[in-house]
């Protein structure tokens, strides 16, 4: 991978978000939800570039030493490269600075890879919420995650 830039997430990415939001996710979420998050007291948006493209994104909401991760997402041509993992562990040091200790996420059950990735960057499986997903063909479970040690959950 080329050179890469982790920083945060301001309004003038909107478009540069919505447009690895509807890369990334059928169906994407709005710009006026993504520009809420952008723009939200409550909210932790970050962004890994490459030269001059966002290839990943994280969006997160707080509550006093807790975060939730709402949404990650990594261009499809560079996923498999370690860019999620690089962005996660960004976000964990970003989070550990404002003093946040503890990071939650839910993630489908059948996204191996993301679940790999969270068990490798220290989260625990807490439980799971049946049906959640809806599917072409029913739902889908989703896993619920959480992370107690943001510092030392760097990928090994």
């Amino acid at each position: 991978m080329n050179k890469q830039n982790l920083r945060t997430l301001q309004e003038t990415d909107l478009a540069a978000l919505s447009a690895l939001e509807a890369c990334c996710f059928d169906p994407p979420w709005s710009d006026k939800l993504l520009t809420s998050y952008l723009s939200g007291e409550r909210y932790l948006c970050f962004g890994l570039w490459q030269a001059e493209q966002l290839i990943g994104f994280a969006l997160l909401s707080t509550v006093l030493d807790e975060a939730e991760l709402l949404q990650i997402g990594v261009h499809p041509e560079c996923r498999g490269q370690g860019a999620a993992g690089e962005l996660l562990q960004y976000v964990h040091a970003q989070l550990e600075g404002q003093g946040i200790c503890r990071c939650l996420l839910e993630v489908r059950s059948g996204n191996h890879a993301a679940l790999k990735l969270y068990s490798r960057l220290a989260y625990q499986q807490d439980g799971i919420r049946k049906g959640y997903y809806p599917t072409a063909n029913g739902s889908e479970d989703a896993v619920l995650m959480s992370c107690n040690n943001l510092l030392n959950s760097s990928i090994s």
